[in-house]
C-alpha cells in the first residue's frame, strides 16, 4: 500500500515538474505551476532533514533557512529545468539539493562562518545570477513596494525597526541572521521565528500581489 503511494506521489511530482518545464519563461503559468509543484512538494512530507542530531539549538531555525532557499532557487530562473526526469524522481532530485547544498548553505547564515560544513566543490552547482523578472525578484519587489503598507507595519514588539519588510530585505540581500541580530540586537531565534511567521501570515497576500 505504501509503495503505490509513492509511486502515485513520484509520478505526480515529476508530473508537475514537466509541466513547468515546458511553460514559457516569466509568464503567469510558470509561476503557477511552479507554485504548485513547490506546494506538492512540501505537502508530501519526504523531504529529507540532513544533519540531524547535530546543531540541536538551532535546527530548525538552519532546516527553515535552507528549505525556503531551496524553494526560491526552484522559482530562479528555469532552474527547474535543472531536474532531469529521465534521471529519477523529483524528491530524489530536490533532497540532494537540500542535503549537499541548501542545508550547509544555511548554517553560516544562521550560527556563523566557523560552523560551516565543507563540502566537494563536485557537490556544488554554480548559481544563476538572480535576473529581475525572476518570480525570486518578483516576491521581493512586492514586499519592497509593499502596496497596501502591510509588511513594514508587522514588526517585532518594542522594536518597529524590525519589521517583515526590513527583515525580508535584508534576508533577500543575503545579509546572515548574525548580522541582523548585531544591527538591532535580538536575538537570532526571535527574528528567524518572526520571520517564518509572517511568510506563514502572508503567503496569500503574496500570492495575490503576483498572479493578480
Amino acid at each position: 500500500m505504501a509503495n503505490n503511494w509513492r509511486k502515485q506521489l513520484d509520478a505526480h511530482l515529476k508530473e508537475l515538474a514537466i509541466a513547468a518545464q515546458k511553460c514559457t519563461h516569466l509568464t503567469k503559468e510558470k509561476r503557477i505551476a511552479l507554485t504548485r509543484l513547490i506546494n506538492a512538494i512540501w505537502q508530501s512530507g519526504k523531504l529529507v532533514r540532513p544533519y540531524k542530531g547535530q546543531f540541536q539549538l538551532v535546527y530548525e531555525d538552519i532546516y527553515d533557512e535552507a528549505v525556503q532557499n531551496l524553494f526560491f532557487y526552484l522559482c530562479q530562473d528555469n532552474n527547474i529545468n535543472r531536474y532531469d526526469p529521465e534521471r529519477g524522481e523529483v524528491i530524489t532530485w530536490v533532497n540532494m539539493l537540500l542535503t549537499k547544498r541548501f542545508f550547509p548553505e544555511a548554517i553560516p547564515k544562521v550560527i556563523g562562518k566557523e560552523n560551516e560544513i565543507n563540502l566537494d566543490n563536485s557537490h556544488w552547482e554554480n548559481i544563476p545570477d538572480f535576473q529581475p523578472a525572476s518570480l525570486f525578484e518578483q516576491v521581493r519587489e512586492c514586499i519592497e513596494s509593499d502596496p497596501e503598507s502591510v509588511f513594514c507595519k508587522e514588526h517585532i514588539k518594542g522594536h518597529p525597526e524590525a519589521n517583515f519588510q526590513a527583515i525580508a530585505q535584508r534576508r533577500c540581500s543575503g545579509i546572515s541572521w548574525k548580522d541582523i541580530s548585531l544591527e538591532w540586537g535580538i536575538g537570532i531565534t526571535s527574528l528567524h521565528n518572526f520571520y517564518q511567521r509572517c511568510l506563514k501570515k502572508f503567503a496569500d497576500k503574496l500570492q495575490e500581489y503576483l498572479y493578480t
